[in-house]
Parts: structure tokens; C-alpha cells; sequence
């Protein structure tokens, strides 16, 4: 607990990619069967899905 405030104030200002640090992937809903087998499957990734592709972009 007593690094959750720092935590917090590293990525509000930019000095932690957490989407890096997680190794995400944004994916379109279209291919949300596949990123949920993937998951399931057990791959070092986390789904962020984007149905319009505006995060991606």
C-alpha cells in the first residue's frame, strides 16, 4: 500500500507508460473472439478493445 500514491502520481504524470508496463494491445471488436481466446489461452498480453479506433489512432 504505501507505494500506491506514488504509483498513481508516476503515471498521472507521465513518467510510467502503463500500457508498456502491462503489454497492452487495443484491438477492434471485431477481433474480440480472438483476443479473448488468446487470453484464455494464456498470452503475456491484456486486451483493450476499441471499437471505433480512436485509441489506437
Amino acid at each position: 500500500m504505501k507505494y500506491h500514491r506514488q504509483l498513481m502520481q508516476a503515471i498521472l504524470f507521465d513518467k510510467v507508460q502503463i500500457a508498456k508496463a502491462v503489454n497492452v494491445q487495443f484491438i477492434s471488436l471485431d477481433d474480440a473472439p480472438r483476443g479473448y481466446a488468446d487470453f484464455d489461452g494464456g498470452v503475456a498480453k491484456k486486451f483493450v478493445m476499441d471499437p471505433h479506433g480512436s485509441v489506437a489512432a
